[in-house]
């Protein structure tokens, strides 16, 4: 079925199986989809086309019978060349998480690293092109619909029912997403170390957006936090690299493929 969907989708936008495509779109509902659909350019497409392209077809990704619709804060763009060097950046930070347990004897700190990396490794990066993909936004924009050329990942995934709470906490990825709730709830249900950032967290909003969350007592400033955001919580005060490795995981994770 795969292969029929794709043999569809490129004589419809190539017109032919043999062209030398100048730009390569895979459209899938998420990293993990087994369904894609495959969009070929002779010549570099403008956003608008694609995504017009991908809605037209959008109803080959559904794995239900009744397709849900799209969640375009979640919607990303990724550059698929950029693949092995984000796949180098991940190891990194893996080998970098376990040199920080290898030899510490503070049991919290060993479960938060160990469940964090854990879920680095199941997961996907590539880099994101930080634009936004809503149809009747881009639509509307010239600045907002640029051209592209080269080989890229289109995900369209429905709305999520979680939000991933991970870093300095002990049971590091998704908790139950509840509307208005604050950073400081996703993060007690996570069980924060006694070594992390206990004055503000990390908010990744779906579409790649990063705030700094307050949490302390004195400084609570709501943010709504949106289906699928990430909390990431510093590491703070056991080894002098944790701002080091702070920052890598934050950028890492504005890259995660849903």
């Amino acid at each position: 079925m795969k292969s029929f969907i794709q043999l569809c989708l490129v004589f419809v936008v190539a017109f032919s199986q043999n062209i030398n495509a100048s730009t390569s779109i895979t459209v899938k509902q998420s990293i993990t989809a087994q369904e894609s659909l495959t969009l070929l350019y002779e010549q570099s497409p403008r956003l608008v086309q694609v995504i017009q392209d991908s809605l037209l077809n959008s109803d080959q990704l559904a794995i239900k019978q009744q397709p849900k619709a799209i969640y375009w804060l979640s919607a990303g763009l990724y550059d698929s060349k950029t693949a092995v060097q984000f796949q180098q950046k991940q190891q990194k930070i893996l080998n970098s998480l376990k040199t920080q347990y290898a030899d510490m004897g503070h049991p919290q700190n060993i479960s938060a690293l160990k469940t964090l990396s854990s879920w680095v490794h199941k997961s996907h990066f590539i880099k994101r092109e930080f634009i936004p993909l809503d149809f009747d936004t881009i639509r509307l924009k010239k600045a907002l619909n640029p051209l592209l050329a080269g080989k890229y990942l289109l995900t369209l995934p429905t709305k999520p029912d979680y939000v991933l709470v991970l870093g300095a906490v002990e049971k590091n990825g998704p908790l139950p997403f509840k509307a208005n709730q604050q950073a400081t709830a996703y993060i007690d249900l996570a069980m924060p170390i006694n070594d992390s950032e206990n004055s503000f967290a990390w908010l990744i909003q779906p579409d790649g957006k990063v705030e700094r969350y307050p949490i302390a007592y004195w400084n609570q400033h709501h943010i709504d936090i949106a289906p699928g955001a990430i909390i990431y919580l510093n590491f703070q005060g056991v080894r002098d690299n944790e701002p080091e490795l702070n920052s890598a995981i934050l950028e890492l994770l504005r890259h995660w493929v849903r």
